[in-house]
């Protein structure tokens, strides 16, 4: 197994989340459209890409990162054509030869900027087009549409289109989950770094998506930690004994393959058997690559201004501090006018940077991790 620090882990690089995986074939069996929920970095698009590399014998699966659409439109458009790129019709060929010849019988005459215009003359947009090839389609295996980064789109529409076209596209995906026509024949996946919960929430959408079922991504438990570990130093020639890992994973604290592999990744350049004082040294390293964590701050600099000034201070007050009470956070709402800090909050717990799960009233960062950067790199 190798160290994976910034690419999606896959195939013999994956570390099995069992329960997770059980959990999401079970509600897709049953029937439901499901939606992946787990903080920053904690590895939703690696469980993506197991389903779409090992996918059951009834299923075909196509995964797409809409992350980059900034339009409604748009977002139908890169769906539609993902449909139809070779790759995947390659893949249709090989293992459902219905679903493949129906698609071939789907005759595309011209792409318009209003949208398709197929054989029968028919102009339709790239939603309906969408909906056309789906209701069309004669399969002799269903298919499972893994949509990543979901929630950062509809923010890219709110943003650079209107926040009626975001919530359009919300309402359209929640009628197709419930057209039996479309829902037999597609199960839908949505996933994100950012909660698509809150987003939805922002816009008084959240009926939207009250349809999806939840699986959540955990942090690893103790002993699968300890199993993996294991296994990245015996497949690294890292030499660390049983009480370094415990004390490892103990600094860690909140564990997931991300922050695991970043100190592993460091340990593997040294010699020797690995010592405590060395795993301190190693994360002291970690924190001069910006790379790493930069993107947690990128995160926040996209939030309205007051937004971003009350979530910098919040951090800023956790870091100094290791909490903060409610109280503190509804004072510093006030001081930058700030009406939903719930909301802001909220986006704060789900993109991985705080929690609350010690105490409801005050919060902490989820890693001492991120926590050391945050202090280093942004309050200073």
């Amino acid at each position: 197994m190798r160290i994976m620090t910034g690419q999606v882990a896959r195939k013999e690089n994956f570390w099995d989340r069992k329960r997770e995986l059980n959990d999401v074939w079970y509600k897709i069996d049953s029937g439901n459209h499901v939606l992946l929920v787990a903080p920053r970095r904690v590895g939703k698009t690696s469980v993506m890409y197991n389903i779409f590399d090992n996918p059951k014998d009834d299923y075909i699966v196509l995964y797409i990162d809409t992350e980059s659409a900034d339009k409604e439109n748009e977002f139908w458009k890169k769906l539609f054509y993902r449909l139809m790129e070779e790759e995947f019709v390659n893949t249709l060929q090989n293992k459902a030869k219905n679903l493949f010849n129906k698609l071939k019988t789907i005759k595309i005459d011209e792409a318009t900027i209003k949208g398709i215009k197929f054989g029968d003359g028919s102009e339709l947009d790239y939603a309906q087009a969408f909906k056309k090839i789906i209701k069309e389609l004669d399969a002799d295996k269903k298919l499972i549409i893994m949509i990543d980064e979901f929630a950062q789109t509809i923010e890219n529409i709110i943003k650079y289109e209107s926040v009626e076209n975001a919530k359009s596209l919300l309402k359209t995906h929640r009628e197709l989950r419930q057209d039996s026509a479309v829902s037999e024949k597609v199960t839908f996946i949505y996933a994100g770094s950012i909660g698509l919960e809150s987003v939805a929430s922002k816009i008084d959408s959240i009926s939207t998506i009250n349809d999806l079922a939840t699986v959540k991504i955990l942090p690893l438990e103790f002993s699968d930690a300890k199993e993996f570990v294991t296994l990245l130093a015996t497949s690294n020639n890292i030499d660390i004994q049983e009480d370094e890992i415990t004390y490892l994973l103990n600094k860690i604290e909140w564990k997931i393959p991300f922050y695991i592999q970043l100190i592993m990744d460091e340990l593997r350049k040294l010699e020797g058997r690995i010592q405590a004082e060395q795993i301190d040294s190693s994360f002291e390293s970690i924190l001069d690559n910006r790379n790493h964590f930069e993107h947690w701050h990128s995160r926040l600099k996209s939030l309205a201004d007051n937004e971003y000034q009350f979530s910098k201070e919040v951090l800023n007050t956790i870091a100094e501090n290791t909490i903060i009470t409610s109280n503190k956070i509804v004072n510093i709402a006030e001081k930058y006018k700030l009406d939903d800090a719930k909301e802001v909050i909220h986006s704060l717990v789900y993109d991985g940077y705080i929690n609350n799960n010690d105490e409801t009233k005050e919060y902490r960062f989820n890693s001492p991790i991120l926590k050391m950067w945050w202090y280093k790199n942004v309050t200073n």
